[in-house]
């Protein structure tokens, strides 16, 4: 019975922990599949594609997304 606060502390610091892993996770998924799109897209039109260009959009498709946009909405919103 003198463990259960011990166990409950532990549980409640690895739910802690793990919720900003995931996000983060999420957030780099995101970001990745952005990327990739903006390459294909730009090398298909046989543009050069600045590394500045794609973080700052990419970054700005992930911040969206986190504000409950579709993606549909964050491409247009980050984009225009």
């Amino acid at each position: 019975m003198s463990r259960l606060p011990g166990v409950i502390a532990l549980a409640a610091i690895a739910a802690i922990t793990v919720v900003p892993a995931h996000a983060g996770m999420v957030d780099k998924i995101i970001f990745g599949k952005c990327s990739s799109a903006m390459r294909k897209e730009y090398e298909k039109a046989g543009k050069q594609l600045l590394l500045s260009h794609l973080n700052a959009t990419c970054n700005c498709v992930v911040k969206e997304m986190k504000n409950k946009q579709s993606v549909e909405q964050a491409k247009t919103f980050c984009t225009s």
